[in-house]
């Protein structure tokens, strides 16, 4: 079956819903293509782990039940600059499209599910993983970035006699922020019982996992292997290669458009952005993206994209947290820090999709 739609949108995260809704409110047909059929607030998904009660399905909803413009779920096998063909064999003809398709955690898919296609499969992953948390008496986080450092501290928090231990092959975690950020994390890590590791690689064999360096052991209940990013892009490669850097980004120019097309735009995890690699750079993204689009069909100037101020916040625990924004650099101020910590920004992301 081919169909043909004005913009396709492969992706529906948070950079591609935000084009969609965007672009469908301005009168510009959109169908947006997802492996799963539901949309997800991810920033919502540790404390889900962690503590499902207090969650519980509140970051999902179908897509069929916001989305303004056509929805079908499926995945892309293949893209060129006029069509996209899904992996049953439909086919999408469209005038642009926009590849949102984000990245993904081989090692720790339930934080990005890599099974769970549906929004009844998603709520019972999440109920089954918080379960297995709650059996267990020690839980092993490995890598230190900001999904592990968040894990931890909802772990700690929800769970205070358990052990928990963040081990980083690293000399700091949270190596991409400022010092001063990494040493409010780690004393807010440890004021909650967190043990923490550093220089550690550790390696499982035969349910114990070995620092490879010192022969170090540890065991645990349950273990979380919160390292291995991997970018959503190769449905690109068997017609669009060349346009993929050797990491898989996809290569754009500063108004979001793939190299060496005319048809073709990318945003959020997966294109070669200086943003950092966040929520609250994707959304943004998607809001710039769409304004270039309308401004494009109405034949109007469009302007380039700059990136923005490294930011980040990160909560730990249901209380605390740390902030590192422009201007007033690393900030543990409550109103900021409560901001996130209220709901994980579930009802902020929701209203911006147009969600009641």
């Amino acid at each position: 079956m081919n169909t043909t739609t004005h913009t396709l949108i492969i992706g529906g995260g948070f950079a591609g819903a935000t084009v969609a809704q965007t672009l469908e409110k301005s009168g510009i047909a959109t169908t947006l293509i997802d492996l799963k059929d539901y949309f997800e607030v991810t920033m919502a998904v540790l404390r889900n782990i962690a503590d499902f009660e207090k969650v519980q399905n509140t970051p999902r909803i179908r897509y069929t039940d916001f989305l303004t413009g056509n929805f079908v779920q499926g995945r892309i096998s293949e893209l060129t600059e006029t069509t996209a063909t899904l992996e049953n064999g439909d086919t999408f003809s469209f005038e642009q499209a926009v590849i949102a398709t984000g990245s993904s955690y081989p090692s720790f898919s339930v934080a990005k599910s890599n099974q769970a296609f549906t929004l009844e499969a998603r709520n019972e992953e999440m109920k089954n993983a918080s379960e297995a948390l709650a059996k267990s008496t020690s839980a092993l986080i490995i890598g230190g970035g900001v999904v592990g450092v968040e894990l931890a501290g909802d772990i700690a928090y929800s769970h205070p006699n358990m052990k928990v231990t963040l081990a980083n092959s690293g000399a700091t975690i949270l190596p991409s922020y400022s010092e001063k950020t990494q040493r409010k994390a780690t004393e807010q890590l440890k004021s909650l019982g967190v043990n923490i590791e550093l220089n550690r690689f550790y390696q499982e064999q035969d349910g114990v996992y070995i620092d490879k360096n010192t022969g170090d052991k540890i065991t645990a209940d349950i273990t979380y292997m919160a390292v291995g990013v991997k970018v959503n892009s190769n449905f690109m490669k068997p017609q669009l290669g060349n346009t993929l850097t050797e990491q898989g980004f996809i290569k754009v120019d500063d108004h979001f458009q793939v190299t060496g097309t005319t048809s073709l735009w990318a945003i959020g995890d997966v294109a070669d952005l200086k943003d950092w690699k966040l929520a609250a750079t994707a959304i943004p993204q998607g809001k710039e993206l769409a304004a270039t689009l309308i401004a494009k069909q109405q034949g109007k100037k469009t302007k380039a994209h700059k990136p923005m101020p490294e930011m980040g916040l990160i909560p730990i625990g249901q209380k605390k947290g740390v902030a590192q924004i422009p201007l007033f650099g690393t900030v543990t101020w409550k109103p900021i820090v409560n901001f996130k910590n209220k709901d994980l920004l579930v009802n902020y992301v929701f209203k911006g999709l147009g969600i009641k």
